[in-house]
């Protein structure tokens, strides 16, 4: 059986209800996506279960790594049997507290599956583009030509 077309919005808002949800910095409702057991890959590391992504996403945020940030998503593909689906889509990351400029670009693959909640993510990777690391290198060399 495939995904029926209410089952791909669910899946959607799923997907930007959890990153209105970092934006207003509401750890709670972000890690409350995933499964229990589930799993966030990035380039910071592998963190499963609820206790692990709090503790990764209190700490990025204690950073100040999303202070005035917020994430736009799009170009969703989503497939599916019925119970269990995938997803991928396209984040860009905006600083908006100061002069608007993109602070990041990626793609989220996820896999999902239907639960008695609705949709949660066993696991969500994200796969941050080149361009964001590129930026810091660029400036962490014109900081070191004008020191």
């Amino acid at each position: 059986m495939t995904l029926s077309p209410a089952d791909k919005f669910a899946i959607t808002e799923l997907s930007n209800t959890q990153m209105q949800a970092l934006d207003n910095h509401d750890v709670a409702a972000w890690v409350s996506a995933w499964l229990p057991d589930g799993d966030f890959i990035a380039t910071y590391g592998t963190f499963s279960g609820h206790e692990a992504i709090t503790a990764f996403i209190n700490g990025h945020i204690a950073a100040g790594k999303e202070d005035g940030a917020r994430h736009l998503m799009t170009n969703y593909v989503i497939s599916g049997d019925g119970d269990t689906a995938t997803s991928t889509c396209r984040v860009t990351k905006l600083q908006v507290d100061a002069p608007p400029f993109i602070i990041a670009t990626g793609v989220y693959t996820d896999v999902l599956v239907r639960t008695e909640q609705g949709w949660k993510f066993r696991s969500r990777r994200l796969d941050i583009e080149r361009g964001v690391f590129a930026r810091a290198e660029i400036e962490a060399a014109a900081a070191q030509h004008r020191g």
